[in-house]
């Protein structure tokens, strides 16, 4: 019960009480998290987001932002130091699963703002459940034209599932503006043990990649844009060089998806499109 009170969430660096629905814009990533002693653990990740397009996952914590560890920080100092100007630079250093990962990313500008109560209740009615389309699409329709529709929040955190008895006093809808995100370059940093490996190409049938050292292990992953693995494959021993990795994804809806390729504490992304 603690754990909930004291959660910030913070979509996108969002400095808001997670009980405090406040409305505002502001440069951020597009992430939840809880602000700690060793870092800022991830909550959630918002599909599309640059937090999402440099691959970051729910579960990872990050230890420093831009060299400054967050551990010298106070935890309710930590979500000042994710936020930032829209467009700006902001190198991570994230803990997963026992290693450390270094990601470079940009800012985009967000915005968070009420459904308002007199909408959400002319829209649903007297429903006792709402499905999370029908909530995004009522978010949609009020929205600015230059901004792009990520999701819904209740209670500070991103709605992906259907909601019993929903209570539009507890809900906002982010969104984050589209120039920036077509300005933003999304890069994982390489670690100097494996720099400037490359993903090459993703197709229906097949996943290319290049890599300047030859490796034990690795891993390739698609997630579909709700952050949802789709197809995944660990890899044996890998050669310095280009290799190609065969997959099924010919039973998949077109749409954008993300590659992921897991080279030691290398994560190489890239946003596809299959047609």
């Amino acid at each position: 019960m603690k754990k909930l009170i004291s959660l910030i969430a913070i979509i996108a660096a969002l400095n808001t009480a997670i009980m405090a629905q406040t409305p505002e814009s502001f440069g951020g990533l597009g992430i939840s998290v809880y602000p700690g002693k060793k870092g800022a653990s991830v909550a959630s990740v918002l599909p599309n987001s640059p937090a999402a397009q440099a691959g970051l996952q729910a579960g990872d914590v990050i230890i420093s932002v831009n060299g400054t560890l967050l551990s010298t920080v106070a935890p309710e100092n930590q979500i000042s130091m994710l936020r930032g100007n829209s467009g700006s630079s902001v190198t991570l250093q994230v803990s997963r699963a026992g290693e450390n990962i270094n990601i470079l990313t940009k800012r985009a500008y967000f915005s968070v703002q009420d459904l308002k109560s007199q909408d959400v209740s002319v829209w649903f009615g007297k429903n006792k459940s709402v499905s999370v389309e029908e909530l995004n699409y009522l978010a949609s329709l009020k929205i600015d034209e230059s901004y792009e529709l990520l999701g819904v929040m209740q209670k500070g955190l991103l709605v992906n599932s259907d909601i019993e008895n929903p209570n539009p006093q507890q809900m906002q809808h982010i969104s984050m503006k589209k120039e920036a995100a077509k300005e933003n370059i999304f890069v994982n940093a390489n670690t100097p043990s494996i720099p400037k490996s490359t993903l090459n190409f993703v197709n229906r049938n097949a996943i290319s990649f290049s890599l300047v050292k030859e490796t034990d292990f690795a891993r390739v992953t698609v997630l579909n844009v709700k952050g949802a693995t789709v197809w995944q494959k660990n890899l044996g021993k890998l050669p310095t060089g280009s290799s190609d990795v065969t997959w099924d994804g010919a039973n998949l809806p077109a749409g954008f998806y993300q590659a992921r390729l897991e080279v030691g504490s290398t994560v190489l992304v890239q946003k596809f499109e299959l047609r």
